[in-house]
């Protein structure tokens, strides 16, 4: 079971930070304590030049798409973004780099990619984002490199 905690924005809010962190709720059996863990953590900011958008993200994850992706226990990426807004759509490039982080010690690597938000109407927006991703030697077997695809649907009140 997931619980999500925090001020999570929508996309339509650019001028202000976004926040949100995601704990899983652990039912304390076989566990010893019992207590919530921390899964993902994530601090955005996104701002609109007219029709110019520019902005960071950094955040921290344990189970995420990107942290499977790399074969790793946690992940930490610092992400920065420019998009144009089409009118209907709004295009994003990304670049930033990624630390995966596991019993073998951590990995560090860029991503970049190209991410789509489409608004289908006043309420329902489509968005997807393909990164690629390379997250450094791992075991001295060379870089370990992958793309992912991430698809997903906004509703607004």
């Amino acid at each position: 079971m997931a619980l999500a905690a925090g001020q999570p924005g929508s996309a339509e809010e650019w001028a202000r930070p976004l926040f949100s962190n995601q704990i899983r709720a652990v039912s304390g059996i076989g566990t010893g304590t019992g207590a919530a863990e921390p899964q993902a953590f994530q601090l955005a900011f996104l701002h609109e030049f007219g029709s110019l958008i520019l902005g960071g993200t950094v955040s921290s994850n344990r189970s995420g798409i990107l942290t499977r992706a790399v074969q790793a226990e946690e992940t930490h990426q610092l992400r920065l973004h420019a998009g144009y807004d089409f009118g209907p759509a709004t295009g994003v490039v990304t670049l930033g780099g990624v630390q995966a982080e596991g019993s073998g010690g951590r990995r560090q690597g860029t991503l970049f990619g190209l991410g789509m938000r489409v608004s289908l109407n006043r309420a329902l927006q489509l968005r997807g984002e393909v990164l690629h991703h390379e997250a450094g030697p791992r075991d001295g077997s060379g870089r370990p490199r992958g793309e992912t695809l991430s698809v997903s649907a906004a509703f607004r009140f």
